[in-house]
């Protein structure tokens, strides 16, 4: 008989599979609608609630151990009204491949990632004249993993505020300003092989977003990420103990939409920053080493 992580694995490639085939068949199904069928649709009205939801699958190859992974995402909620919607988000890693023990570190080894409840207002303010809009964002983290659970995190929430600039159809910049309280159950840990680690409490994030619409079906996002954290007063010995740390990275992304259900594209995320902790030195050669490639695959209801 086959075993119980073979047929897991299994499973969840047929599920990825599935997917793909899927949302082939709805491009080939919105090929066949007839004019007639389009304008009856168009005149149905639309409810004032609607389902929304996506899966996000991301195989991934980890450029400086040779890990293959897969980062995944869902989220499943609704739309509550042209710019407003709550859902949920859940965050999952899968093994596929692990070259340093392919034998010991087999099969899937599913784990949950980050959750979080999610609510986000588009056009809180506009200018059309200028092309210019704001929005809000807020996410709750609820400590559904492993890592969570282990650094004690009680929740972090992060507030979103993104005003956009439009300098065409095909152009246009975003500049996020994210705020982030963290609260644990404990300033800090002490690691597996004794090391004090401080506990965040405080992280202030700046994103500018780089969209260019290539096509009509080809988009690429280039953004740039600076993150501010500021963690709490542990043990003078914890290397990070009651300091700012800072990180820089960026993670473009070109897709292609299939259809309105589904798109493919390619990624790239640095782990490492682009400088040290302090600033005080570039390390863009380890930053860009440290990286990962995606492939993205993207259905959505």
């Amino acid at each position: 008989m086959p075993s119980t992580k073979g047929l897991l694995s299994n499973i969840w490639w047929s599920g990825i599979l599935s997917l793909g085939l899927w949302g082939v068949s709805v491009a080939h199904a919105e090929t066949q609608t007839s004019p007639q069928t389009i304008t009856a649709e168009a005149s149905k009205p639309q409810s004032g609630i609607q389902a929304t939801g996506y899966i996000d699958l991301r195989p991934s190859w980890i450029t400086k151990s040779g890990n293959f992974t897969s980062e995944d995402t869902a989220e499943l909620g609704a739309k509550l009204s042209a710019d407003t919607s709550l859902t949920y988000m859940q965050g999952f890693n899968t093994n596929i491949y692990d070259p340093v023990s392919p034998t010991d570190n087999s099969g899937m080894r599913p784990q949950l990632d980050a959750g979080a409840i999610k609510t986000k207002v588009n056009n809180i303010w506009k200018n059309d004249v200028e092309g210019l809009s704001l929005a809000y964002e807020n996410r709750i983290y609820i400590p559904v993993d492993e890592a969570s659970q282990n650094r004690g995190l009680i929740t972090s929430v992060r507030n979103y505020l993104k005003l956009s600039k439009s300098f065409s159809d095909n152009f246009k910049l975003t500049l996020n300003e994210i705020v982030i309280p963290m609260i644990h159950s404990r300033s800090g840990n002490i690691s597996s092989s004794g090391q004090a680690v401080a506990n965040g409490v405080f992280e202030n994030r700046v994103y500018l977003v780089t969209d260019v619409q290539l096509t009509s079906k080809l988009s690429l996002s280039v953004p740039v990420m600076f993150h501010q954290t500021r963690t709490a007063n542990f043990r003078g010995d914890a290397a990070n103990n009651a300091a700012w740390s800072f990180h820089v990275w960026t993670s473009p992304e070109l897709d292609y939409a299939v259809n309105d259900n589904l798109t493919l594209g390619l990624s790239y995320y640095n782990n490492d920053s682009f400088f040290t902790p302090n600033l005080s030195k570039a390390q863009f050669g380890q930053a860009l080493e440290s990286g990962e490639f995606q492939f993205v695959l993207t259905a959505s209801l």
